[in-house]
């Protein structure tokens, strides 16, 4: 253990002191999860700093109290029941994101296109009889992290791809916390709130991004002056990792108090019948977020103290498609991911605000290199160049397309024939994903992929079954097809006549973890 970590673990009788309440109720509290804390042995240890950042987040200036926060610690390695390789014990639960919504650092930042850290613990509770230093977990769309920090805190290697620069760099701050200096991240926090109080009246010396336009102003005139400020104190950072950690802060609170707002794609709060934020207390939102990340940091350090170094964490800002040469053949233990959905939800698109003030991007055509090299493009980047060819045979499939490409045609680029080029785009970068993931996965690895079925022009295309028809003909055995979710939401998809054209009937949306072994 550093030294910096020995002198920081308090004992339950310091602990309580500490925060001003009995050792009975320091205990029943630890036993709960409400406060960050570890058994050790029989005894319980507490980091003195976790606390301190406990507290704060408690009561926070100027904040309105929020429920108390649940700390589920998360399954630890050692409690894992060795299986022989091959179909996954445990039966898999619920993938959606909004059950990490109180998880220590999957909290962070929201993401729609994630799944729950619950359903990836389910998964790798099924971890082979290697130790669990010795196995390696690799996610080729990793989003904000979540399958790289669930790897990481039970002590496996973990690999991710990202091509999204704003998730890149959420999931690059989680996996790199482990290492962070705690007092230099309890620092930062205190400094932020001195800043900001400083700021009341100044002008701010950063300026909007340039190039980001949107069709009503993004903030309103005093927010935006306050989100200059919260740059201006970035950019006074010397040390990379804190401005990132900053950066994290700021894009998770961003649309909260911005003119727009997710439905579940970016669109004007008033087309969404919400009035504009004319005002709002940005400083403290931020700080409560830092805060918030603060207190998780230390959670998770006091989890690893006792070994000599975390787990290694690999980030990779690229495509998996284009990057996957950087994971050795043959080396991986655990493919857990969820791809983009054949259904056009524009990621890039959706994230243009973070991506911009955040200053990941400066100039409009790196969202178009952007769109080019995401998996299955996008509808708007195919739909009116010439007709794609389908690489790969798939029962069912040629014929569904065919039929796709018949339907509205008179809609030029919005009929089937646009929905047409952008499908057969989609599934033959399933073959290529295939392909990759089946010359890195370890023999007898296990490939958990979670995917659902869309609609276009009214037909519905069961992607999942059709996956795992690609998968097999690329030497991966099908293991199951597990149905996680009867029904998901999709009302950008259900209700749009561009995807759902002239159906007869409403279809319902699933979601399914498609289990392979390689």
């Amino acid at each position: 253990m550093s030294e910096r970590l020995a002198t920081d673990v308090i004992t339950l009788r310091e602990a309580a002191t500490f925060v001003r309440v009995s050792e009975k109720t320091m205990r029943e509290l630890a036993r709960a999860n409400k406060v960050p804390g570890q058994k050790v042995g029989r005894e319980w240890r507490f980091l003195r700093s976790a606390l301190e950042a406990w507290l704060a987040h408690r009561e926070p200036a100027g904040i309105v109290a929020e429920p108390d926060v649940q700390y589920e610690l998360p399954f630890t390695a050692k409690d894992a029941k060795p299986v022989t390789p091959g179909k996954l014990a445990t039966g898999f639960g619920d993938t959606a994101f909004t059950k990490n919504r109180n998880q220590p650092l999957h909290r962070w930042v929201p993401w729609i296109a994630g799944f729950s850290s619950s359903f990836v613990g389910s998964v790798l509770e099924a971890a082979s009889e290697k130790e669990p230093r010795d196995v390696t977990v690799l996610d080729p769309f990793a989003g904000v992290g979540t399958t790289l920090v669930e790897a990481v805190e039970r002590g496996h290697s973990a690999i991710g791809f990202e091509i999204n620069p704003y998730a890149a760099l959420v999931s690059r701050v989680k996996v790199q916390c482990p290492r962070y200096n705690l007092a230099k991240l309890k620092k930062l926090v205190h400094d932020f709130k001195q800043f900001m109080d400083s700021r009341t009246r100044a002008a701010p010396k950063s300026s909007p991004p340039a190039q980001f336009k949107s069709r009503v102003p993004f903030f309103s005139p005093k927010v935006e002056r306050l989100v200059l400020h919260v740059l201006d104190f970035a950019g006074e950072q010397h040390e990379g990792w804190l401005r990132d950690v900053l950066r994290v802060a700021l894009g998770s609170v961003l649309v909260s108090f911005s003119n727009y707002s997710y439905e579940p794609s970016l669109g004007t709060r008033s087309a969404a019948g919400k009035d504009d934020v004319l005002e709002a207390d940005v400083a403290s939102i931020v700080a409560a977020k830092l805060g918030e990340i603060a207190c998780d940091v230390a959670q998770l350090q006091l989890r690893f103290a006792s070994r000599e170094q975390p787990p290694r964490a690999e980030l990779f800002h690229e495509s998996f498609l284009d990057g996957y040469a950087n994971v050795p053949p043959r080396s991986v233990d655990f493919l857990i991911t969820s791809p983009p959905y054949l259904n056009n939800y524009h990621y890039i698109r959706n994230t243009r605000p973070h991506l911009f003030w955040l200053g990941l991007v400066e100039h409009r055509a790196a969202l178009k290199d952007m769109e080019q090299t995401s998996f299955g493009k996008f509808w708007q980047t195919v739909r009116s160049g010439p007709e794609v060819p389908l690489d790969l045979a798939c029962d069912g499939l040629p014929e569904q397309l065919d039929e796709l490409r018949g339907r509205n045609t008179e809609k030029g680029v919005y009929g089937g024939g646009g929905w047409a080029n952008y499908a057969v785009t989609y599934f033959n970068d399933c073959l290529r994903f295939c392909r990759a993931a089946h010359e890195i996965m370890a023999p007898g690895g296990a490939v958990v992929v979670v995917i659902g079925n869309n609609i276009l022009q009214g037909i519905e295309f069961k992607t999942d079954e059709y996956f795992a028809q690609i998968a097999e003909q690329c030497g991966f055995e099908r293991v199951e097809m597990h149905r996680v979710r009867k029904k998901r939401t999709g009302t950008s998809i259900i209700r749009s006549s561009v995807r759902m054209g002239d159906a007869k009937k409403r279809v319902e949306l699933y979601e399914t973890a498609v289990e392979l072994r390689a």
